[in-house]
C-alpha cells in the first residue's frame, strides 16, 4: 500500500530520509507538486518526457562503467557514484526496500552534473530525481538544496 501524502511529506523533512531534506522547512508537498505540475504543463511537456530524456543522458553517461561522457554531441555529463543508495520517500516499507513505482529508481546511488554544450547551461542533481519525476512528478522542494527546477531542466535538455 502506498503511503499517504502526509506520511510522505513527513519523510521528506530535513533529517529524516535525507540530511538536507527533500522539502524545506514549512514547505507543503501538495503545494510543490501543484506548482511544478503547472510549470510542466505550461511548457507543453509531461513529467514522463522530462524524466525519459534525463534517463537517456544518465544511461549513456553510465554505459561502460564510465563516469564522464559526451552524450549525442549535445551534453557533457559527469556522474559521481556513492556506496549505498538514496531511498525514495514513497517507498512502501523503506526499511525493507526501495520504491517500486514505475519500475523503481535506476540512479539512486549517483549525483550528476550535465552541461548543454550548445547553450553552456549546466545543472547538478541527485540521480534519484529521474525516478522522482517519472514516478511521482516531484522535483524536490523549492527550498531544498537538491531541487531540480523543471523549467531549467527542460531548457538544459533542449525541450523548452
Amino acid at each position: 500500500m502506498i503511503p499517504d501524502l502526509d506520511e510522505v511529506e513527513s519523510r521528506m523533512r530535513p533529517g529524516r530520509y535525507s540530511v538536507a531534506g527533500f522539502l524545506g522547512p514549512g514547505e507543503r508537498l501538495a503545494d510543490v507538486l501543484e506548482r511544478d505540475d503547472a510549470t510542466v504543463r505550461g511548457l507543453g511537456l509531461t513529467h514522463r518526457w522530462l524524466a525519459e530524456v534525463l534517463r537517456e543522458v544518465l544511461s549513456a553517461a553510465s554505459a561502460g562503467g564510465g563516469r564522464r561522457a559526451t552524450v549525442g554531441g549535445r551534453f557533457r555529463a559527469v556522474l559521481t557514484a556513492y556506496k549505498g543508495f538514496q531511498i525514495c520517500p514513497w517507498a512502501v516499507d523503506p526499511r525493507r526496500g526501495q520504491c517500486d513505482a514505475e519500475g523503481g529508481p535506476s540512479f539512486a546511488s549517483l549525483d550528476w552534473e550535465i552541461r548543454n554544450l550548445g547553450s553552456g547551461q549546466a545543472m547538478r542533481g541527485p540521480g534519484l530525481i529521474e525516478h522522482l519525476i517519472r514516478a511521482h512528478r516531484f522535483y524536490e522542494g523549492e527550498r531544498s538544496p537538491y531541487r531540480v527546477d523543471p523549467a531549467a531542466l527542460a531548457r538544459l535538455l533542449d525541450l523548452a
